[in-house]
C-alpha cells in the first residue's frame, strides 16, 4: 500500500510529483485528462481532411518531475486520492488579497440563495442556468461574500452594459470605479474589473496580481484557448464559470470542468420562471424623489423610517388615493410600513376630507401583530370590521397576508417598499378575486424610490412578479404623472 504523503502544491496549477505517484492513480489521471479531440473525430468519421488537428487533447502537462493539472480538476483529483488511499499534504500558494469593502444590496430568490450557497462552498466551480435565470445576480452576491478584488471576463462586449448596470444597482459601485480592459482601455478597478477575453489574453500580466477572484461569463462560448491558455496564468483563490448550457459548439465542455471547476449548481428552469407574472392587473409605477445617504445595511432601518414619514412621498400617495375616489372607487387598500406611516397618511387624507381607517383598530390585542394563528390558518375578521364606512383601509403586508380571504378591493397602494414573498403575492391576488362572479381588474400603485439603489432593486424584483419590464413600467408611470400634473394645473 502507498504510504508516503503526496505533496500537492496548489497555485495557478495543481502541481504533483511524478516520482512515487501510484501507477493506478497516474493511469486514472491520464484517462480523465487526455481525451479524443471531437473535431478530429468528426472529420475522421466524415473522411474529411484533418490537417494539423491533433487526435487528442491533453489537459495534463509534465514539467520536470512534476505534473501540472488544471485547478478546476482539483476536487476530482482529491477524490481519486481518497479512492486509491493515497495520503496527501497540500501547500496552498493561491493568491488571497486583503478584503475589499463590498456589500450586496438586494434580496435573492429562494433558488438563487440555494445556488449562491453551492457556489460559495467551492473555491472553483461552474454555475449553469438559462438566459435570465439570475446567474449575474448570484455572481454579484458571491463577490460581496468573498470580498476579493474580482475580474469578470466577458466573451462579447455586448455583455458589458448589463454587468455595469447590475454592479451599480446591487453592489452600489459607480461604473466610473469599475475597471475595464476593452478597446485599448486598460484600467484595474479596486473592487471589480471587467475585461473582454480578447483583451485580457494580451494584457493579463497587468491584472493577474491584483485579483483574488475570477468570473468567466458565458463560459460555454468562450474560446477554448481562454480556458486552456489564459486561466492558468492566474493564481487567485476563487474561480467561477457562468454557463447558459452544458453544451459547447466545439463539444469541449470538459474544458470548463477542468479549468473552471465542476458544475456546483444547475438552475431549474421552472424555479427561474416561478413567480414571473403571477400578479395580474394594471401596475402604475410612480417614481418618487425620496433620497437617503444609504451606504450599508446598518442604514436600512433609519432609511425606511424616514421614507415612511417623508411628507412629499406621502402626499403623492394621497393624491393618487384622492384621484381613485373621484373616479368612483369605494374600497381602497393601502399597504403601509408601520403605525407612524399610517398616521401620517391618514392626516394627509384628512386635510382632503377623506376618511381612512387602520385594520389594527378592529383587531384584538393578540391579533394586532399577526394575521395568522399559530397553525398558519387565516383568521376571520371581527364583525365590526364589515360595518366600517371609511373608503380607505390601511394595513400592513403581514395583515394582508393573514386576512386576504376576508378583504376585497380592486385598487392597492404599495406605500411601503415591500418585497413580494409568496404569502404576500398570493394575498394580493386574493383580494382582487374576492368580488362577485363578475370579477374585477386589479390596479396596483407602486411607489418607486429610484434614487436609492436597494429600493430600486426591490421594485425591479416586484416587476418580475408583474411580468412587465421595470423600465417600461417606469416610463409609463412618468407619462401618467405628467398627464395628471397638466390636468391639475388646468383645474
Amino acid at each position: 500500500m502507498y504510504i508516503r504523503n503526496l505533496n500537492i502544491l496548489l497555485a495557478e496549477w495543481v502541481k504533483v510529483p511524478v516520482d512515487g505517484l501510484p501507477p493506478m492513480l497516474d493511469r486514472k489521471l491520464h484517462e480523465r485528462l487526455v481525451f479524443t479531440n471531437p473535431d478530429y473525430e468528426l472529420r475522421h468519421n466524415r473522411g474529411e481532411w484533418i490537417g494539423n488537428i491533433p487526435a487528442q487533447i491533453s489537459c495534463i502537462k509534465q514539467k520536470g518531475r512534476s505534473y501540472l493539472i488544471p485547478r478546476g480538476f482539483f476536487d476530482q483529483f482529491l477524490e481519486l486520492c481518497k479512492k486509491f488511499q493515497v495520503p496527501y499534504k497540500i501547500a496552498d500558494r493561491r493568491r488571497y488579497l486583503d478584503p475589499v469593502p463590498i456589500e450586496f444590496h438586494g434580496e435573492l430568490k429562494n433558488y438563487q440563495q440555494d445556488a449562491a450557497e453551492a457556489v460559495l462552498e467551492h473555491d472553483c466551480g461552474t454555475l449553469v442556468g438559462g438566459h435570465k435565470s439570475g446567474k449575474t445576480v448570484i455572481a454579484l452576491y458571491s463577490i460581496a461574500q468573498r470580498r476579493q478584488p474580482t475580474l469578470i471576463m466577458i466573451p462579447k462586449i455586448d455583455l458589458l452594459e448589463g454587468w455595469l448596470r447590475k454592479i451599480e444597482s446591487f453592489l452600489q459601485i459607480p461604473r466610473s470605479e469599475v475597471g475595464l480592459f476593452s478597446g485599448g482601455v486598460h484600467r484595474v478597478g479596486k473592487q471589480i474589473t471587467i475585461g473582454h477575453t480578447g483583451e485580457i489574453m494580451h494584457f493579463w500580466r497587468n491584472v493577474a496580481d491584483k485579483v483574488g477572484y475570477i468570473i468567466v461569463d458565458e463560459s460555454q462560448r468562450s474560446p477554448s484557448k481562454v480556458l486552456t491558455n489564459l486561466i492558468p496564468n492566474f493564481d487567485c483563490r476563487y474561480i467561477l464559470g457562468l454557463s447558459n448550457t452544458l453544451e459547447r459548439r466545439d463539444r469541449l465542455f470538459k474544458l470548463i470542468y477542468f479549468y473552471l471547476g465542476d458544475v456546483v449548481y444547475t438552475i431549474n428552469e421552472r424555479d427561474a420562471r416561478e413567480g414571473r407574472g403571477i400578479i395580474p392587473g394594471k401596475v402604475i409605477a410612480r417614481p418618487t424623489q425620496f433620497t437617503y445617504p444609504y451606504n450599508s445595511r446598518a442604514d436600512y432601518q433609519e432609511m425606511i423610517r424616514e421614507l415612511m414619514l417623508d411628507a412629499d412621498r406621502n402626499r403623492i400617495i394621497a393624491d393618487d388615493i384622492q384621484a381613485e375616489l373621484e373616479q368612483g372607487e369605494s374600497s381602497l387598500l393601502v399597504l403601509s410600513g408601520d403605525d407612524d406611516q399610517e398616521k401620517a397618511i391618514k392626516e394627509e387624507l384628512a386635510r382632503r376630507n377623506i376618511e381612512a381607517e387602520s385594520l389594527s383598530r378592529y383587531l384584538p390585542n393578540n391579533q394586532k401583530r399577526d394575521g395568522e394563528d399559530a397553525t398558519g390558518n387565516h383568521q376571520a375578521l371581527p364583525p365590526g370590521f364589515h360595518a366600517r364606512k371609511a373608503p380607505v383601509l390601511l394595513l400592513s403586508p403581514r395583515h394582508l397576508a393573514g386576512y386576504s380571504q376576508a378583504i376585497k378591493s380592486s385598487v392597492i397602494f404599495l406605500a411601503a417598499p415591500v418585497y413580494f414573498r409568496k404569502p404576500l403575492a398570493a394575498a394580493i391576488r386574493d383580494v382582487s378575486q374576492n368580488e362577485d362572479a363578475s370579477g374585477v381588474h386589479l390596479k396596483i400603485y407602486d411607489y418607486v424610490d429610484t434614487k436609492v439603489g436597494i429600493l430600486d432593486n426591490y421594485f425591479r424584483m416586484r416587476s418580475y412578479n408583474y411580468g412587465v419590464h421595470p423600465d417600461l413600467l417606469l416610463n409609463a408611470g412618468e407619462e401618467e404623472s405628467s398627464d395628471r400634473s397638466v390636468q391639475s394645473a388646468a383645474k
